[in-house]
């Protein structure tokens, strides 16, 4: 086309720079002022995989600064990442704005391509940065997580090897894509006049979206033997199934987009046939954060313990709720204790004085309740108990307990944590006892 530019007179020249890019099919008018357009699904896919990307990485950040406190390589990869895919979120509604997602190439002047195809050429290299940084954050993470520290196994150098072909692979890819044509500028310029563009760009699109494909099944597929042939309980499998299901996901949106580009190379309308190329790779590139940063939910609650928090307040409130009983005093208006099913009473027994104590340790917390169950004795005193006894006879007019009855309730609550490997490591080199199948350990 730049050689029929030069040869055009000024008039020709601004005839076709304000008609259509493309020509359009028969019966068809071009509609420059208000091209029909489907931004109806970019304004629904956009916003809900900006939102769920964001999602995973504040759950990521939050879970390694102030639960597990130290931060990772996978983790700058992840800020790296996260910025590229900010930029494709931009370029997104970028296009939406002008000229608008799935709009015919027709329906736009020629002189108008340059400013659009710019943003659309730009968003390419950041997904490859997306995917390159993403891919060796879930691989690295994925060798932290199963292989014991100081162990080279298979699974350690299939790790490496995968992340080694990603890099050298997308590093290749980003390069031949700028550098495609001479000067770079032609790329995006179907005015610009010289030059030359002797790599076939569409062929080196179809090569990385199979590739790419490829290896996300692959990454998918890696740790499944490990993962399944450990004794996890039913809540774990299912978090793992879950990641699974995610990474799957991934795989069908990679696909997807390989069936996108394959359009896309077949059409000359290439403006219409990007919107669905960008949508399935904005898809995948979510699917590759949920993959990373979703398992660190687990971590978050588990730290914060909320659910046997919350279950320990309703047992302590359930506990202090009064029951209507017998009138255990002489006197009708008199308050008496409640009743409780922890009462044990020992009546039978010969003894002048019996306690008992019960232990509940569920959830983590332990429950200590003393019961005594002599029979005309008064249960043994101290400070505290005298204190509780005055103030309730005090306060709220409560006769004093009776035999059998809760004296004193004492709750506490322990924790252990496991696998710190630095911890194990300085202490007592723990990893024999928490990985039993390292037997490649250097």
């Amino acid at each position: 086309m730049s050689a029929d530019i030069s040869a055009l007179t000024p008039e020709q020249l601004d005839a076709l720079l304000n008609g259509p890019a493309l020509a359009p099919p028969d019966g068809v008018i071009p509609n420059f002022d208000n091209p029909p357009n489907k931004n109806y699904i970019a304004a629904a896919v956009v916003p809900i995989c900006l939102a769920a990307t964001t999602i995973a990485v504040l759950l990521r950040t939050y879970a390694r600064i102030f639960c597990v406190k130290k931060v990772g390589i996978p983790d700058a990869l992840m800020a790296i990442a996260f910025g590229c895919y900010i930029t494709d979120i931009y370029f997104g509604y970028r296009l939406q704005k002008n000229p608008g997602a799935f709009v015919h190439q027709w329906d736009i002047r020629l002189k108008d391509m340059p400013e659009i195809l710019f943003p659309l050429f730009l968003s390419a290299s950041f997904y490859i940065g997306v995917v390159l940084t993403m891919k060796a954050a879930i691989l690295l993470e994925w060798m932290r997580i199963f292989i014991p520290y100081g162990v080279r196994n298979r699974f350690f150098w299939l790790c490496y090897g995968v992340l080694g072909a990603n890099t050298i692979f997308y590093v290749i890819t980003l390069f031949v894509m700028n550098f495609a044509c001479v000067p770079v500028q032609k790329n995006w310029d179907p005015l610009y006049v010289g030059g030359s563009c002797p790599i076939n760009t569409q062929a080196v699109n179809i090569a990385s979206a199979v590739l790419n494909l490829c290896s996300d099944v692959f990454i998918l597929l890696l740790p499944q033997r490990i993962i399944w042939g450990l004794k996890m309980s039913k809540k774990t499998k299912i978090g793992v199934s879950v990641i699974f299901a995610i990474g799957i996901i991934c795989c069908i949106a990679a696909g997807f987009r390989l069936g996108a580009e394959l359009d896309y190379s077949k059409s000359d309308d290439v403006l219409y046939n990007i919107s669905p190329v960008l949508l399935w790779a904005l898809a995948e590139m979510t699917c590759m954060f949920l993959v990373f940063g979703v398992p660190s939910g687990s971590k978050i609650l588990s730290d914060s313990r909320l659910a046997s928090r919350l279950a320990s307040s309703l047992r302590s409130l359930k506990g202090r709720l009064p029951q209507r009983s017998g009138s255990r005093g002489s006197g009708s208006g008199a308050a008496t204790w409640p009743s409780s099913s922890m009462i044990m009473n020992n009546s039978q027994s010969n003894t002048s004085r019996t306690y008992y104590r019960k232990m509940d340790h569920s959830n983590g917390s332990m429950l200590s309740t003393t019961v005594d169950s002599s029979r005309g004795h008064p249960p043994p005193s101290s400070e505290s108990m005298e204190h509780l006894k005055d103030q309730a006879i005090q306060h709220n007019n409560i006769s004093a307990p009776e035999a059998g009855m809760i004296i004193r309730t004492t709750q506490f609550v322990t924790r252990e944590d496991f696998g710190d490997y630095d911890r194990d490591l300085l202490v007592s080199d723990g990893y024999d006892r928490q990985h039993p199948w390292a037997k490649d350990r250097v």
